[in-house]
This record gives C-alpha cells, sequence and structure tokens, in this order.
C-alpha cells in the first residue's frame, strides 16, 4: 500500500468524484449519496465558521451514532478544527473533567444515551465552564425525527462564495494536523485524550481497506461507536475508501443488530468479540435471516479459539478477520488476510500490517526478542499517534526517543509475521470492548469512609469477557455496604465502570516488599464469584 498524504476532507472530495450518487448514509428513514453528504457538511462548516471555528479550534461531539454525528464530525474536518470525541456513556463529572482537560470551546451534543438525557448535564455544566465552553450546540433529531438536510440551512449559509472560501481555508489543513482527540483508559485514574492526524487516521483505513477487500458493493451495519477509533477509521474513512454505504444505529442492542442485518441485507460487521457472543446466544438469534453478512473485523478484547469457532458455526456466511490494535495506534496494528484459514483468524490477530514495524522487546528496554519468544509489544511507524495532549511525561513513558510505541501488552510473532497477544502489562480491564482504568474507580471507593482498602480487578465473563470487580477490605468493626456503594460509584463514573460484584477481604496477598500480588488477587476474586461468595 502506498501511503497517501491527504486530509480528511480530500478523501471525502475524492469519494464524492467517484460515486456522487451512490448511497452513502442509511438509517431506515433518511439516506444520504455522497454528494448529499458533502453538501450539507459544507452547509454546516459555514454556520459552524459563524461560531468562529476554524483550523485548530477544539470542539467536542457527544452523541450517539447519527447522521448528525457524520455531518458534525465531516463539517469541522472541513474547517481544519480538532474534533474531541466523547463517550457517550459518561457521567455529568467525567465530561466536565474531560471538557476542561482537553480546552473544549464548542460541545455537541446529541439527545443522550440509554438513560442518560444529555440536556440534564448541559443545563448545569452550561454554568459550570461558563469561562472554558462558548457554545453548547444540539445536534439530535427534530421533533419529527429527522436529521439535518439542505432545507435546514439559510440562504447565507449556502452562499457559493462563503463555501467557497470554506474549501480554501481547509486546504491550508496539513495532513500532520490533529484531526481527532480520542480518550483512552491507562493505569492513571484522568483518561488521557490520544492526538491522532488526519495522516494517521486516512493510512489506518485505507490499509484495513484493502486488507478486508471491501467495495461499493458492500453495506456496513455501523454497531461500534463513532467516538472509538474502530468506528471513525473501519466504519466512515473506510467507507470513503472503498465507496460502500453505511447503515447507522444509534448503539449496539443484540435484537437491533439482528432485525438490521435481515432487513435491509447488510454485508459487513465489524465488533468486539462480546457483541458477535450476545448475537449467537440470543435466544431469538435463530428467528434471523443474517446471511448476506459476508465480513467483518473482531477486536477489542481477547477472544479465545473455541467462542471464535462458536461464532463462525453460528453465522457461517460472515468470515472474520481477527485484529489487534489501540488508539494510540490508529488503531490497527495487525489484521486478518482474507486468504487466512479460519484456524489462523481464531489463534492469531492477523499478521502486521504494511509500512509498520512491529518489535516483540523485553519488558522495560527495546532489546528484540526471537521469533515465537514473548515479550512486550512495541509499534514504529505511521500509524502511531502524536502523543498524549497536554500529557509530555505520559507521552514520553509511551513512545521512546527512538520512536517505539510501547503498547503494554504482551505477545510474540512467528515466522510468517502473524501477531499472538497473550496478556497484558497493564491493569487494564477490558469490559465488552471497553478500556476500565481501576485506580479510576478505586480512587472514588476509596471516598467511602467504611472502605480500609480496595482493589479493583476484572474477573471472567462468558459474554463480555471481564467483569469488573471491587475487592474490599472494610474498616475494623465496620461492614461493607454494596447499595451505597454501587450508588456512589454509579453517580461519579460511567455505568460500565460500576461494579458487578462486590468482594469481601480481610487481606490481599503480597510479596515481602508489602506489593499486592494482582495475579493471585485476580484468581482469588475470580474463584470467587464461580463460587457464589460475593456480597448480594
Amino acid at each position: 500500500m502506498e501511503l497517501l498524504t491527504e486530509t480528511i476532507s480530500a478523501c471525502l472530495e475524492e469519494r464524492v468524484k467517484k460515486s456522487p450518487d451512490s448511497l452513502a448514509i442509511e438509517t431506515g428513514e433518511q439516506n444520504y449519496t455522497w454528494q448529499e453528504l458533502d453538501r450539507v457538511s459544507d452547509f454546516q462548516a459555514a454556520r459552524f465558521s459563524g461560531l468562529g471555528i476554524k483550523r485548530g479550534t477544539h470542539a467536542a461531539i457527544w452523541s450517539t451514532n447519527t447522521p448528525n454525528w457524520i455531518i458534525t464530525f465531516l463539517a469541522l474536518q472541513k474547517l481544519g478544527a480538532v474534533t474531541i470525541l466523547i463517550n457517550t456513556c459518561y457521567t455529568k463529572s467525567e465530561l466536565k473533567g474531560v471538557l476542561s482537560f482537553t480546552d473544549v470551546e464548542t460541545v455537541f451534543y446529541g439527545k443522550g444515551y440509554r438513560e442518560i438525557v444529555y440536556q440534564d448535564y448541559v443545563d448545569d455544566l452550561r454554568k459550570e465552564l461558563a469561562g472554558t465552553v462558548r457554545h453548547w450546540i444540539p445536534i439530535g433529531p427534530r421533533e419529527n425525527g429527522q436529521w439535518i438536510s439542505g432545507r435546514d440551512f439559510s440562504p447565507e449559509e449556502k452562499d457559493p462564495d462563503l463555501i467557497g472560501r470554506i474549501r480554501e481555508a481547509g486546504d491550508e489543513t496539513d495532513p500532520k494536523d490533529t484531526a481527532a482527540i480520542l480518550f483512552t483508559s491507562g493505569t492513571t485514574s484522568m483518561p488521557k485524550g490520544v492526538m491522532l492526524s488526519h495522516y494517521n487516521l486516512i493510512n489506518s483505513s485505507l490499509e484495513t481497506t484493502e486488507h478486508m477487500k471491501w467495495d461499493s458493493s458492500d453495506k456496513m451495519l455501523i454497531a461500534v461507536p463513532m467516538f472509538h477509533c474502530f468506528g471513525i477509521t473501519s466504519s466512515l474513512l473506510s467507507s470513503m475508501h472503498a465507496g460502500f454505504s453505511m447503515h447507522l444505529i444509534e448503539y449496539y442492542r443484540t435484537r437491533i443488530v439482528l432485525e438490521t442485518a435481515e432487513k435491509y441485507r447488510c454485508t459487513l460487521l465489524n465488533g468486539v468479540p462480546s457483541m458477535f457472543l450476545a448475537m449467537i446466544r440470543n435466544p431469538e438469534f435463530g428467528h434471523y435471516d443474517i446471511s448476506s453478512l459476508r465480513r467483518g473485523i473482531i477486536a477489542g478484547s481477547p477472544i479465545t479459539k473455541e467462542e471464535y469457532m462458536q461464532i463462525r458455526r453460528a453465522i457461517p456466511s460472515l468470515k472474520l478477520f481477527s485484529s489487534y490494535g489501540q488508539t494510540e495506534t490508529s488503531p490497527c496494528v495487525s489484521i486478518g488476510d482474507v486468504e487466512d484459514t479460519d484456524e489462523e483468524n481464531a489463534a492469531s490477530a492477523g499478521r502486521v500490517i504494511k509500512n509498520i514495524e512491529v518489535r516483540i522487546a523485553k519488558a522495560g528496554n527495546n532489546e528484540a526478542l526471537p521469533v515465537g519468544e514473548r515479550g512486550e509489544i512495541l509499534v514504529k511507524g505511521y500509524d502511531v499517534m502524536k502523543g498524549y495532549y497536554n500529557m509530555p511525561e505520559e507521552t514520553a513513558k509511551t513512545i521512546d526517543c527512538d520512536g517505539w510505541l510501547h503498547t503494554g501488552d504482551i505477545g510474540y510473532l512467528d515466522g510468517r509475521n502473524f501477531l499472538y497477544v497473550t496478556g497484558r502489562l497493564k491493569e487494564l480491564i477490558i469490559r465488552g470492548g471497553e478500556n476500565i482504568a481501576p485506580l479510576e474507580i478505586e480512587q472514588v471507593i476509596r471516598k467511602l469512609d467504611w472502605v480500609d482498602n480496595v482493589k479493583v480487578v476484572g474477573v471472567p465473563n462468558e459474554v463480555l469477557m471481564e467483569d469488573v470487580a471491587a475487592c474490599i477490605i472494610p474498616k475494623p468493626g465496620m461492614e461493607i455496604r454494596k447499595k451505597e456503594l454501587l450508588d456512589f460509584v454509579g453517580t461519579r463514573l460511567a455505568r460500565y465502570k460500576v461494579p458487578a460484584y462486590v468482594l469481601e477481604f480481610h487481606s490481599f496477598p503480597a510479596n515481602a516488599s508489602g506489593k499486592i500480588i494482582l495475579n493471585r488477587l485476580k484468581e482469588q476474586a475470580a474463584g470467587m464469584v464461580r463460587d457464589g461468595n460475593y456480597i448480594r
């Protein structure tokens, strides 16, 4: 693959030239061709320019998957703005933290996510962040359920001269400029903002598209969130490269995915392992004809060989390609090829992609290990992030002076350049594809006056891969109050971070220096959950 030096706007422009009247977005109620998508995002960019948004402005999108999300994102890219992508599950305090930290000037927000009504948060934060955020712009559907179209703009916003000036300004955007900041949980309590350039995102999506052999005859059912790198590269930008249409659902729900795949004869479906496992284990699964599905990527968390083969047997038409990556690597590092067997996809994370280097090294240094030997996975190349926003020390810890990004994951390469991921150096919990930093949850729980010590770990879950377990040592003479703990965490952190299990300990396993032996604690926690020895 020849690397491209172009912006996201330029990529869209090329797609419009190739297939202006082809379907770009389908929702079931409202559709957009590529030309319509381009035109409406032009008008939106004109409107945004009136708010003072320009090259380098930080603007956030906080919404489920909708046409308005995509149109807003493209409009911001045309202006050269830096788009801050916000997790739809964030609580008010989490949202306030990331908006303040990333210097956001304008927030574009949707209607809400599940039981969360975003307007409720906005009403409070509008005052609390008055000195930081200048504009709060709703991008939810109109009262009749319709999404934005050309009819929603004034003649002034459609003025050809204004649109021409905006396109000229967009041409000044450098492909190496930051296109988006996405958040990833690490071992720190504050999510880290990963800065990804147009160059990172355009080439990562192109590599994915070529590996998958997607083309303009395809239709992708997008069930992964657009605020994830998976959603940006392997969905939106890949559609620009290949010309396939996107069928949007607001967020993943098993029944909706099954109904949509059958009704609209979708051919492509990407997702995390827990998504596919939930589909095939749903009691209604056999009632749906999803034989139109032909290819997809399975990534985001580990999956066993047995589980991979269960999915393949249940959906024989759908060839799933294993992949490995991180937000910090835009995200793809390795991916399967169409010629790979099910056994190869079940056992590995695919082959290392072209134009990057992967080294398996001893933890803590760059010394390369022989083929087949396990070590930390290091990555160098076009897909490596620009760094963490306003976190130079964290960036230096992750990307060394030789340009190697230290993933914190353990794995090995075989003689054919297949990558096998076998563990994590970091203490991250991966629940349904979401990375969860235990320290963030621990810091909240420690505020309860009856908690003497707490350690949060991941325990096995058949569908989600891992669940959050809070291991608690209560203060002498005090008892664990589970409901209070869950309510306390639930009002401060996103729902997926709330512990599924609360376990009582008298002490944690520790070494001679007093450091907790994490693997042993995780084993004990998993055993307690398995035996039902948790607080109910």
